[in-house]
């Protein structure tokens, strides 16, 4: 098989399903890593970690007898001779969270591809899963893309679609992305024999770059479409909240509901009262509460008017 020949470096994170899922796929389909390179410890800020009992990066290259390099840092040249000793083609990266460097893209001739989970150039940086059902998407999927000195900017080699679902929690979402993943593997590693990638340059106009998660993006908005506000519920029930006279609400379960007047005469961020749910109106539709904690207590929602009367 043609794909055995081409000598491939690979960059993961131990413990990340974003590695695990893919590196799974090159070992079954007897892709040619010639080396392995581990991420340090504590480097990974992930909303998804990989709760299966796959192997480690450090297991799979003692089970497969290969050399495994754990830098602290790869902008020094002790490493990038070393990585350069092994003679790779092409260095594949899954899940690895430190910059590259010019002189680390640079060392396989056939350059550096990263699997990224969402749809490039849309929800680059950090947390696209997370991001991607925070902003309301309804489509996202995995991009295989060069790797260049921008942050998730280089060509575009393929990408695979997904479906955001009603309900969808980041680990739902996540898994359907990777496992959307599996065939781009064998794609790659059958145009790894033939050294014909394909590649597509990102329309930079439609960059959409993502920073770490802060505490701020966990408070619900109103003046943001009630499903949008849904889809945020329930993708980490309990983690978003509302403030309501300096106080935090933790909303665990919530529901969308139809205009049910013809007329808008509601406030801006105050509950009321309607068809039986404790509910805030938003500019499409309105949001209602079904359960909520306060100081870690369950909270009965009717007692939200009470606090305003």
């Amino acid at each position: 098989m043609q794909h055995r020949k081409t000598r491939i470096a690979f960059f993961g994170t131990s413990g990340w399903e974003l590695t695990n899922k893919p590196l799974e796929r090159f070992i079954e389909k007897g892709a040619n890593i010639v080396v392995f390179v581990e991420a340090p410890a504590g480097k990974v800020k992930s909303t998804v970690r990989d709760k299966s009992r796959r192997e480690s990066i450090r297991q799979v290259a003692e089970r497969l007898d290969l050399p495994l390099l754990c830098p602290e840092e790869i902008n020094n040249t002790g490493f990038q001779n070393k990585l350069s000793s092994y003679r790779p083609d092409v260095i594949v990266v899954c899940g690895y969270p430190l910059y590259f460097p010019f002189q680390v893209r640079n060392i396989a001739p056939m350059g550096m591809v990263n699997f990224h989970s969402s749809l490039l150039p849309r929800h680059s940086g950090m947390h696209p899963v997370f991001w991607t059902i925070w902003y309301g998407d309804k489509v996202t999927g995995m991009t295989v893309h060069f790797i260049d000195e921008g942050l998730d900017t280089g060509d575009i080699i393929y990408s695979s679609k997904v479906p955001v679902l009603t309900g969808d929690t980041v680990e739902s979402l996540y898994s359907r992305i990777l496992q959307s993943s599996v065939p781009l593997v064998d794609r790659l590693l059958g145009d790894f024999g033939s050294g014909n990638l394909p590649r597509t340059a990102q329309d930079k106009s439609k960059y959409f770059y993502n920073y770490d998660i802060t505490e701020k993006d966990f408070e619900l908005d109103f003046r943001q479409p009630a499903e949008i506000l849904e889809g945020r519920v329930r993708m980490l029930p309990g983690k978003f909240y509302f403030v309501l006279k300096n106080e935090k609400y933790f909303v665990h379960d919530c529901r969308t509901i139809d205009e049910p007047l013809k007329t808008r005469k509601f406030m801006l961020n105050k509950p009321y009262l309607i068809n039986r749910d404790i509910a805030f109106v938003t500019p499409q539709k309105i949001f209602a509460i079904k359960k909520i904690f306060k100081d870690g207590i369950d909270f009965n929602p009717l007692g939200l008017l009470e606090i305003l009367s």
